[in-house]
């Protein structure tokens, strides 16, 4: 058993109780993977999915699972003509990494925010290179991966975040990552 994180954007434009049907269909066809589900709700997305102006918004839910890799082709037929969905993926996840809720994550990262002192001119960024800091690397920390990217919409390089190089490839994934479901902009 492996375990994986699948996100579901869902679309805004919905009823209520078709979303709901089909949430519960699908938890209860894979109720024996599913470890913990996090309902991040509506969620203002930075760029429309799919070409149309009007997916701005969409439903935002992670489920952790556990389950076998042969088994992971089974979601993706599930989720392959559905309209319902705007966008979906599956990660693989590490043992060590922790299951994040996305409201109890954006008070404890803006908590560390205000308790650390004022960024100063020319100051490396070094918030994930602390090693109390670096579970904190996931794509639903968005606060702080909006800082690690340049006013251009690139990726600071570890030149000027001191970060090993590990830590800055996890970084550097899980920013791509939020990008990809529109948390985080391509280009400013």
């Amino acid at each position: 058993m492996e375990n994986y994180e699948l996100v579901l954007l869902l679309d805004s434009s919905v009823k209520e109780a078709d979303r709901e049907k089909f949430l519960s269909d699908f938890e209860s066809k894979f109720k024996d993977y599913i470890v913990q589900k996090d309902n991040i709700w509506l969620k203002n997305l930075v760029y429309p999915i799919k070409g149309n102006l009007a997916n701005d918004k969409a439903y935002l839910y992670s489920y952790y699972l556990n389950i076998e890799t042969s088994d992971v082709k089974l979601i993706w037929q599930e989720f392959l003509y559905n309209k319902l969905i705007l966008k979906y993926d599956v990660f693989r996840r590490n043992k060590n990494e922790i299951n994040f809720e996305f409201e109890k994550l954006q008070k404890d990262l803006q908590v560390i925010i205000d308790s650390r002192e004022e960024k100063k001119l020319w100051q490396k960024i070094s918030f994930f290179s602390d090693l109390k800091y670096s579970k904190y690397i996931n794509r639903k920390s968005v606060v702080m991966l909006k800082k690690y990217i340049t006013r251009f919409g690139n990726i600071k390089p570890r030149k000027y975040t001191n970060n090993s190089l590990s830590t800055q490839k996890k970084l550097r994934r899980e920013i791509i990552r939020a990008r990809n479901f529109g948390l985080i902009e391509f280009i400013k």
